[in-house]
């Protein structure tokens, strides 16, 4: 419709090119590449128009990925502008991209009738049209832009299209039916992604389920879809009852007189193999109901669509059908079941037979063995695998499994043939090939089993019932094997081997109301194999009575025997018998086969009347007949090109002749032309029914938006592919079409949302087609004047909005096509005012409480443009008054806040003392502070009233006398000294409680006075440290028993060790501590610098483990309890610091052990910035990191049992807002793990509770050195 011309495309020739043709060279130069296909296309395509396979135009369609000069890989077509009918560049060469490839089709054929592409010298957009250089590939709805229509136009009224004037010689006409129909969404996702892709069976709705292909792309994994944005073909059903069209998805009420298609199947597959090689399986073939698809209300296709037949009966297997079943339900075993999620569990899988029954059976079902459940192990058996049906089957008939469901074979092996087979066991048969037998029983020995019937070979329908089960029962053995009771005991209601296996035997019993036994039941199909024997056993004798008596009757069937004239019986021999050559032309087999005969007259006979079993076949033979001759072969014929007024259907058709196995096409000419079978076929030759025909409808009625357009109803049949009218008598009159159909106005006129008739129409914007749900329109908006003030312009342009609603929608809701372009116009409004006095504000004196502000004053007047004032000479406003050029400003009351106005002195003359200051609550008002009641301020942020100060240091000091001489002559004794608190003015000692702000010196320590003879040997004095000495602490120790006692004047060399260290902190190098006869609970501590560590090697231990005695070691990162093994064991600490603590019942009982420092390879420290202190007393400052943001820290660590009291002297930061949160200090007791944060400038003072502390310092602290000091001292309290 949009092209302006009604053109049809015919096919009239196809060739499928399975080989290269060595005249078609694809390759980079596109150019190359088209004129090698229009060159091969001239020597195949015959030269005279008249010619009924002439083509007027090749298309040629590959997968060659094409490419432009410029390695542009996107292109999809190529071919000659303007080339059709030409007779060197008639053709079109197109890349297969999928679905698409009717678009692209589309697009090549219009440049090769001269129809370039949209906006290429020509005033079209450059998209959204058929001819767009992009292609519009995702869109269904594509039209022909108004520039390829004038220029199809032109090149038809030149001449150029000569060619295609001419009505091809086809013969009939494919119905109008959609592609969908033959290619469902299954079909197109196989020719997208391949053989193994299928439609995703979840949908996801952010796209309309028929503009977007989605598919499966791995058959295992039904989780995850790929989506190909391309329209699913027309016709691809997708919903119930519902069709794609045009990218939407339609019911058949909304397609108005479109033709209804009803279904046909497409022709049959081959048969399968056979799905068993033993025991009976199944080969089977279906077909499609797709050929096409029924759609739109149309009928489905009448009968099956799966043909089957059992197979490899004959072939026994040596194991049961419930044993194929356990095969296959074992194969599970490894494969886990999660009844948990993320828990698997592994059980041994059983057949579930007697528990799942008909398609459920067939749907994998096993049972876990041992176990009250049963679950699906896969998607369904193997094929073949027999079942128990639903209902009971006929006699003779085997229910299996197809497709995973169970199916009823008749006792032909046909599916739902419905072939039974008769009393006597004969497929068909009318019940006279056998006798029935039957009698009763009540005797037998009494607890004894008792063989009251034998079953003969060939017997059919044994059916054996005893009624007196109370004291008796039936058992039943074969091949000297109870299958059913024996052993004295009465089985349950069973089936052996199994309810699935074909020669089987049923036992049931019957129940009284109170569970006691009421009749037992035997039940053999048969034809029975071997024969059986049925017994019953009697609990008592005949003595006591009729009660005690089986009461057992039986009946079955037998074949009947003709006899001879004689009436002798025959006797059976095996014989070998020929079959016939396999061929009746050319090489075959011939097969030999042993048959049972009659010995005296070669009758054939049963095969049970030979009484040694058949001997191995022999092998087969080779037969060779005559040459078979060459003979026509035909194939299927083809689906019918239409539903009716006359079709075709199409067959191939070929000479072929016979070499051995093997089929072999010759020439036609070989073959009898008379003898040749049709190739085509009339079809479908009935009238087709009459529909209703419409118009194209007419000029809208509308202004704007939906109205009525005319258009011509007529009744028309096709015949040969051509629509005759007919008179309106043969078409349904309930079904005929509107004289009118709504229609849409896509294009408003300026103010069509008012009342008023006086606007302008457009009518270019008309859309014959009505619109379903909402319509869409193309309304006029218009933009601002260009100028406020005298003469203006103002744009309209055209966005689209819904009709009804009248609110705006994205714009390819509207036809594209209508959209006019926008458009400029003239606008005038009311005369510019005059100039005026204006001014330009500066800032206010204050912020709150009244300020002036001073103002620019100047002369404008508004800009025509209305974006800024035009400003003019100050003459021209002279005369209007003008303003004053001061103003107040920020006349709000100011909020009120603290001010601290005063400190007193401080209340000691040195050291940390306190200050009073005078806190106010004020308020700024016009220009002046006043004093306010204190409720105007915030009491959370009021100032401290008293503070810390400092004056100067105070200078009273601890003075020490030497100390005195050892208290003993030799071994270990004492000394003391004298400690006297001294002022800064006056020698005289004052009072302690004036230098208690310093740590007071020991005033007693240990001392050894040199070796002591053996005989005035004894227990040895403790050895106490001295804290005076910061650096490096020697502890004495007595020498070891095997060494020389030297003179006191001879110096010695030995390395540091300590008889008694509890409570000391020993900061050597190496040592080693002896911890044998020390106090029950003894405390060492270690200490080295930050970038070392302690190894520590225990030579020996007496520790009691049974008392609970034991030793531990702790740093800061580790910590290790101990007892038995200790002896030789090593450790490393982590840190720097060690703490060893015993614990023994027993005195001399405990270790000794030594250690060194070693250097820390890994870093446990920042070295820029952390500080160790070991010192009795000090002052520290806050350390800094350079160019880093981690925190620096000052560790601190006491002798065992002694605390830290830090006092904090002086805080040089200034805080505020911005690092009020921030900065601050971080003290942590270690031993205790409790932490302290200080924030601000007060000073503070701190105690610990442990032996270490560690300050950690945030924020500023850590790039201003010096703002933080503090003294610190060990302290016993």
């Amino acid at each position: 419709m949009t092209l302006g011309a009604n053109m049809h495309v015919h096919l009239v020739r196809m060739i499928i090119l399975s080989e290269p043709e060595s005249e078609i060279q694809m390759s980079a130069d596109i150019t190359s590449s088209l004129r090698s296909v229009c060159d091969w296309g001239k020597r195949i395509n015959p030269p005279n128009d008249t010619d009924p396979l002439h083509a007027d135009l090749l298309l040629y369609i590959t997968r060659y990925d094409l490419v432009l000069p410029d390695g542009n890989k996107q292109v999809r077509g190529v071919t000659q502008l303007g080339g059709a009918c030409s007779s060197e560049w008639s053709c079109v060469i197109t890349e297969d991209t999928g679905f698409d490839l009717g678009i692209t089709i589309a697009h090549e054929i219009g440049h090769s009738f001269g129809v370039n592409h949209d906006g290429v010298g020509n005033t079209c957009s450059r998209s959204g049209f058929m001819m767009a250089s992009d292609g519009g590939y995702n869109s269904v709805d594509l039209t022909w832009s108004p520039c390829s229509r004038q220029q199809l136009l032109t090149f038809f009224s030149e001449g150029k299209a000569e060619c295609v004037s001419d009505q091809p010689a086809v013969e009939g006409s494919l119905q109008d039916w959609k592609p969908g129909l033959y290619y469902g969404v299954d079909d197109q996702c196989r020719i997208a992604f391949g053989i193994t892709a299928r439609a995703c069976s979840f949908t996801s709705h952010d796209l309309p389920a028929c503009r977007v292909l989605s598919c499966q792309i791995n058959p295992e994994d039904e989780s995850s879809c790929k989506r190909l944005l391309v329209p699913l073909l027309d016709g691809t059903e997708c919903a119930p009852h519902q069709w794609c069209l045009k990218g939407r998805c339609v019911s058949p009420d909304e397609l108005g007189s479109s033709v209804v298609v009803h279904g046909s199947w497409s022709s049959w597959s081959e048969f399968s193999p056979c799905s068993r090689t033993c025991g009976g399986g199944v080969r089977h073939r279906t077909r499609q109901c797709n050929n096409p698809r029924p759609a739109f209300g149309g009928n489905d296709c009448q009968g099956p669509d799966v043909e089957a037949e059992l197979c490899h009966q004959q072939q026994s297997c040596e194991h049961t059908q419930v044993d194929f079943i356990a095969e296959q339900c074992s194969q599970t075993d490894l494969q886990p079941l999660y009844l948990q999620p993320n828990t698997a569990s592994f059980y041994t899988w059983i057949p579930a037979v007697g528990f799942a029954h008909g398609d459920e059976q067939c749907r994998y079902t096993c049972q876990a063995d041992g176990e009250n459940f049963m679950v699906s192990r896969g998607a369904q058996f193997v094929d073949g695998t027999r079942c128990e049906s639903d209902r009971p089957p006929p006699f003779g008939s085997t229910a299996a499994c197809l497709r995973g469901k169970c199916q009823l074979f008749g006792c032909d092996g046909v599916l739902h043939s419905g072939r039974a087979r008769d009393v006597c066991g004969v497929c068909g048969g009318d019940g006279s090939s056998c006798s029935l037998t039957s009698d009763s029983y009540t005797a037998g020995q009494a607890r004894e089993y008792t063989t009251f019937l034998s079953v003969p070979v060939n017997a059919t329908q044994v059916h054996v019932v005893n009624r007196a089960p109370l004291f008796t029962h039936m058992a039943v053995m074969l091949e000297d094997r109870y299958i059913v009771s024996g052993a004295g005991s009465m089985s349950l209601t069973m089936t052996h081997p199994s309810p699935v296996d074909d020669k089987r035997v049923e036992y049931r019993l019957h129940l009284t109301p109170e569970h006691l036994p009421a009749m037992e039941e035997l039940l053999m199909p048969g034809p029975l194999q071997q024969e059986i024997n049925i017994q019953v056993y009697r609990k008592y004798g005949k003595e006591y009575g009729e009660k005690t008596n089986p009461n057992i009757s039986y009946q079955f069937y037998v074949p009947v025997r003709n006899s001879s004239a004689t009436g002798s019986a025959s006797k059976g021999t095996w014989a070998v018998f020929t079959t016939p050559c396999s061929v009746s032309c050319g090489s075959g087999v011939q097969k030999h086969v042993y048959v049972c005969v009659d010995e005296g007259t070669n009758n054939h006979l049963e095969e049970h009347d030979c009484k040694m079993p058949a001997p191995p076949e022999p092998p087969q033979t080779t037969c060779r007949l005559s040459p078979c001759p060459p003979r026509w072969d035909a194939g299927q014929f083809g689906a019918c090109s239409a539903s009716c007024g006359g079709g075709q259907m199409v067959r191939p058709v070929r000479c072929v002749q016979k070499h051995g196995a093997d089929v072999a096409t010759v020439p036609d000419s070989e073959c009898s032309p008379d003898a040749a079978p049709r190739a085509v076929e009339q079809c479908n030759v009935q009238h087709c029914p009459a529909r209703w025909h419409v118009s194209e409808p007419g000029e809208c009625s509308a202004v704007c938006g939906p109205g009525d357009a005319k258009r011509v109803v007529s009744c028309v049949r096709s015949e040969v592919g051509q629509d005759i009218e007919v008179d309106q008598s043969f078409c349904p009159k309930q079904m005929k079409p509107h004289g009118s159909v709504p229609c849409v106005v896509a294009v408003c006129p300026i103010g069509w949302e008012s009342e008023g008739e006086d606007r302008p129409m457009f009518k270019s914007g008309l859309l014959p087609h009505a619109r379903q749900g909402p319509v869409y329109v193309w309304s006029p908006a218009i933009s601002q004047c260009s100028k406020t003030c005298g003469n203006g312009t103002l744009q309209v342009w055209f966005s689209c909005v819904d009709h009804q609603t009248r609110l705006g929608v994205p714009d390819f809701h509207c036809e594209a096509s209508a959209k006019p372009s926008p458009q400029t116009e003239t606008c005038s409004t009311s005369p510019c005012p005059p100039p005026t006095w204006r001014s330009k504000q500066g800032v206010c004196s204050v912020t709150c409480g009244g300020g002036v502000a001073d103002r620019v004053l100047y002369c404008a007047r508004e800009a025509e443009t209305g974006e800024e004032e035009e400003v003019v000479e100050d003459s021209v406003c002279d005369g209007s008054l003008k303003p004053s050029a001061v103003v107040s400003c920020n006349t709000h009351i100011c909020p009120a806040r603290w001010k601290v106005f005063g400190t007193s002195p401080c209340s000691v003359s040195c050291d940390l003392g306190v200050a009073q200051r005078t806190v106010s609550c004020v308020q700024f008002v016009h220009g002046s502070e006043r004093a306010v009641a204190e409720e105007h301020c915030h009491a959370a942020v009021k100032p401290a009233t008293t503070v810390p100060c400092l004056v100067q240091v105070c200078t009273f000091r601890w003075e020490v006398k030497p100390w005195s001489q050892c208290s003993v002559a030799c071994g270990y004794g004492i000394q003391s000294r004298a400690v006297s608190c001294l002022g800064p003015s006056k020698p005289e000692p004052l009072s302690p409680v004036l230098c208690m702000h310093m740590p007071k010196p020991i005033t007693i320590q240990g001392c050894y006075a040199g070796g002591c003879s053996a005989t005035t040997e004894g227990p040895l004095p403790s050895t106490t440290m001295s804290y005076d000495a910061p650096q490096r602490r020697t502890v004495a120790r007595p020498p070891s028993l095997t060494e020389a006692v030297t003179s006191p004047q001879t110096p010695t060399t030995t390395t540091p060790t300590s008889r008694d260290a509890c409570g000391q902190l020993l900061l050597e190098e190496s040592g080693t501590v002896d911890l044998r006869n020390v106090s029950s609970r003894c405390t060492v501590s270690i200490g080295r610098p930050l970038d070392e560590v302690i190894y520590v090697r225990v030579e020996s231990s007496s520790l009691n483990c049974r008392k609970k005695e034991y030793v531990a070691f702790f740093d800061r990162l580790t910590f290790a309890r101990k007892c038995a093994q200790v002896a030789g064991s090593e450790l490393t600490t982590r840190s720097n610091v060690l703490l060893v603590r015993q614990s023994r019942l027993t005195r001399g009982n405990g270790i000794v052990f030594t250690y060194k420092s070693q250097k820390n390879t890994k870093r446990s420290h920042h070295q820029s910035c952390d500080v160790q202190l070991f010192s009795p007393s000090g002052v520290f400052e806050n350390p800094t990191a350079s160019g880093t943001n981690h925190t620096c820290r000052v560790l601190i660590n006491a002798p065992p049992a002694v605390k830290i009291r830090i006092q904090a002297l002086h805080i040089g930061l200034v805080f505020n807002a911005t690092n009020a949160q921030s900065t601050y200090i971080m003290i942590r007791d270690k031993d205790v793990l409790q932490t302290s944060i200080f924030k601000g400038q007060h000073l503070f003072l701190w105690h610990s509770s442990g032996t270490m502390a560690e300050i950690e310092f945030h924020g500023d602290y850590l790039h201003s050195k010096g703002r933080f000091r503090a003294e610190y001292s060990f302290t016993s309290l």
